[in-house]
C-alpha cells in the first residue's frame, strides 16, 4: 500500500507540473492530428488501385499508437532536470520507494499517451475507422505497455548519462531505426527482402502486426499472441532496470 501511496502523490506533483506548462501537453496532442492529416491522405493510393479511405485508416492508425508509444522514449529529458536540480536525490533519502518514484514518472507519461491515442481514435472514428471495441482495448493495453517500456528505458538512461546531448544522441540512434523496420508507416511487407528479414528482430515489428490484427479483427491470429510475448517481457525488463538505476545512484 505505501507504494500505491508513493506513486499517487508523486504523480499528483507531476501532474501539476505539467499542468504549469501546457504547452508541451498542447503539441503532443497536436503530433497525431498532424499525422492523419498530412500523412494518411499518401497512403490512399498505395499499391495498385485507390485503396477506401477506411482501411487505409484502419492500416495506418495502429501505427500511429505504436510510435506514439515509442516516443516515450524521450521522457527522460525532464527528468535530467530534476536531477540537476537536486530533487531526485532528496526524495531518495525519503522513506519514498524506489519503485513508487519511478512508476509515478511513468504514470505521468502514460497519462499523456492515453489523451494521445483517445485524441486519435475519436478522429479516426469520423474518418471513417471500424474498429470491435475489443479490438481497441486490448490494442490499448499493448501500447501501454510499450508506453510504460520506453519511459522507464529513458528514464534508465538519463540516470546513467545525466546530460541531455547524449541522450539526445542515444534516443535518436535507436529510434530511427526501430521505428523504420517496425513498419509503422507501411506495413513491413512492402519492404524489400533483407528489410523483413531484420524486421523480425525488432520487437516492436510484432506489436504493430499484432495491432493491426486487433483492429480487423483476427483474433485468431497468432501475431497477437507474440506481439504481447515480446512485448510483456521488455516491459518487466525495463521497470527492472529503471529502478535498479535510481538505486545505484542513491550508492
Amino acid at each position: 500500500m505505501n507504494i500505491l501511496k508513493d506513486i499517487w502523490l508523486l504523480f499528483i506533483r507531476h501532474f501539476k507540473k505539467s499542468m504549469r506548462s501546457p504547452v508541451w501537453l498542447i503539441m503532443g496532442l497536436m503530433q497525431p492530428v498532424l499525422y492523419l492529416v498530412l500523412y494518411m491522405p499518401l497512403l490512399k493510393n498505395m499499391g495498385n488501385a485507390a485503396m477506401p479511405t477506411g482501411e487505409v485508416v484502419r492500416i495506418f492508425v495502429p501505427g500511429m499508437l505504436v510510435i506514439m508509444a515509442m516516443g516515450m522514449l524521450f521522457a527522460g529529458f525532464s527528468f535530467i532536470d530534476e536531477i540537476r536540480q537536486g530533487l531526485i536525490a532528496r526524495w531518495l533519502v525519503t522513506p519514498t520507494t524506489r519503485v513508487g518514484i519511478i512508476m509515478s514518472l511513468v504514470c505521468s507519461q502514460v497519462l499523456i499517451l492515453v489523451l494521445q491515442s483517445s485524441l486519435l481514435l475519436v478522429i479516426a472514428l469520423f474518418l471513417g475507422l471500424h474498429v470491435p471495441i475489443i479490438g481497441i482495448l486490448l490494442t490499448i493495453i499493448l501500447i501501454l505497455l510499450i508506453g510504460i517500456t520506453m519511459s522507464c528505458f529513458s528514464y534508465a538512461i538519463s540516470i546513467s548519462v545525466k546530460d541531455e546531448g547524449v541522450l539526445a544522441s542515444i534516443t535518436q540512434t535507436f529510434f530511427l531505426p526501430l521505428m523504420l523496420l517496425s513498419g509503422i508507416m507501411l506495413p513491413i511487407a512492402f519492404a524489400p527482402h533483407w528489410m523483413q528479414v531484420m524486421a523480425k528482430f525488432n520487437p516492436f515489428y510484432y506489436a504493430v502486426e499484432a495491432s493491426r490484427s486487433l483492429f480487423a479483427g483476427n483474433y485468431a491470429d497468432m501475431i497477437i499472441l507474440k506481439g504481447f510475448a515480446v512485448v510483456v517481457p521488455f516491459t518487466l525488463f525495463s521497470v527492472w532496470m529503471a529502478v535498479r538505476s535510481l538505486n545505484r545512484m542513491s550508492i
